[in-house]
C-alpha cells in the first residue's frame, strides 16, 4: 500500500564558482572509473523519463560489485507513459523516495506511485520558501544559489534517515529521485555508494553523468510555468533557470576551476565531521554494524 511520510526540509538546484576550493576533481575521472561508467547503458529506456538509472555495476575498494536492478536514481517523474509504466512494474519497484519539496510536488506529482499502489512512497515534507529565505542572509549571498552545496550535508539529514531506513528495511527496488535527479539525488546517491566503499573518482563520476543523462523537458512535463509562477514559489524559481519558461539543456555539474559541485559537498562533510563515516553515524545514525548491513545486502 502507498504510505507516504511527511517532516520538513529544504533544497534548490545550485549554480556556483567558488574560488576557495582547489580543483580535488578534473573534468575527467580516472581511467578505471570511466571504464566502469561507460561499460554499460545504465540509463532506463523510457520515453518520458529523466535520468532514471541503475547504480549496479560499480566495483568497490575490495573488488566486490554493487548489485543491479536494486538501487536507482531518477529526476521527476512527471512525464512518464503507460508504456513507461509498465516497464518500471515489470522491475517491482518497492519504494520511491521523493526528495522534492511541497509546491514541486503540487506541480509535478508522481503518477506512477498513484496508479500502483503496491510502491511504498517516501517523501519528507517542506516548502521550498525555507531555502529561498537562506538564501537571502548575508553569509549566503556570498556564494550565490550554489552555497547548497556547502550546506547540503545539514539539509538533507532528514530525508537521508528515511532513504537509509528503507535500504536497511531491504524495501528495493528502490529509486530516489528529486527535480532533475542530479543535486539531491546525486549526494543521497553519493552518500550511498561511499557507504557501499565505491572510489571517490567513481563516485564523482556517476554524479557527473546527470548532464548526459537528464531530459529537462521530461521533467517538467506539460506544466505551463509562467502561469504557475502567478502561485507557485518553485515554478516562479524554475523561470529563472529556464528559457522563459522553456526547458533549455543540462549544463555541466562543475565550477569555473573544474570542480565538481559534489566535491565540495565532501569537502564540507570532511572538515565538519572528519570523513563520510563519522557524517553517516553522528548526523544520519548510519553507523558501522547498519553499513555492514547494506554491503552484505547490495554487494556481491
Amino acid at each position: 500500500m502507498n504510505t507516504r511520510k511527511l517532516l520538513s526540509i529544504c533544497s534548490v538546484i545550485g549554480v556556483l564558482t567558488l574560488t576557495q576550493f582547489s580543483p580535488v576533481y578534473a573534468n575527467t575521472a580516472t581511467t578505471n572509473a570511466t571504464a566502469q561508467t561507460t561499460h554499460q547503458s545504465r540509463l532506463l529506456p523510457l520515453e518520458g523519463g529523466s535520468n532514471f538509472r541503475d547504480l549496479g555495476g560499480y566495483q568497490t575498494t575490495d573488488h566486490k560489485i554493487v548489485r543491479s536492478g536494486m538501487l536507482f536514481r531518477s529526476g521527476a517523474m512527471a512525464n512518464l507513459t503507460a508504456k513507461d509504466e509498465a516497464y518500471l512494474n515489470q522491475h517491482n519497484f518497492k519504494t520511491v523516495v521523493d526528495l522534492r519539496s511541497q509546491e514541486e510536488l503540487d506541480l509535478f506529482p508522481n503518477q506512477w506511485v498513484k496508479h500502483n499502489s503496491d510502491i511504498n512512497y517516501v517523501n519528507y515534507q517542506y516548502s521550498i520558501k525555507d531555502i529561498q529565505s537562506s538564501l537571502k542572509s548575508k553569509d549566503v549571498q556570498n556564494y550565490g544559489a550554489g552555497n547548497f552545496y556547502l550546506s547540503i550535508a545539514d539539509r538533507l539529514q532528514p530525508q537521508l534517515k528515511l532513504y537509509f531506513a528503507e535500504l536497511l528495511h531491504k524495501n528495493t527496488p528502490l529509486v530516489v529521485n528529486c527535480s532533475a535527479g542530479q543535486d539531491r539525488t546525486g549526494f543521497a546517491s553519493a552518500m550511498l555508494l561511499s557507504a557501499l566503499g565505491v572510489p571517490r573518482d567513481v563516485i564523482i563520476e556517476d554524479y557527473l553523468l546527470s548532464t548526459q543523462y537528464r531530459n529537462p523537458k521530461n521533467e517538467m512535463g506539460s506544466v505551463d510555468l509562467k502561469k504557475a509562477a502567478k502561485t507557485n514559489d518553485f515554478a516562479k524559481m524554475m523561470l529563472h533557470y529556464t528559457d522563459n519558461g522553456k526547458a533549455t539543456d543540462a549544463k555541466p555539474l562543475i565550477t569555473q576551476d573544474g570542480t565538481p559541485y559534489i566535491s565540495i559537498a565532501f569537502a564540507q562533510i570532511e572538515k565538519q565531521y572528519g570523513s563520510v563515516e563519522n557524517y553517516l553515524e553522528r548526523a544520519i545514525g548510519v553507523d558501522q554494524k547498519d553499513i555492514a548491513k547494506l554491503r552484505s545486502l547490495y554487494l556481491q
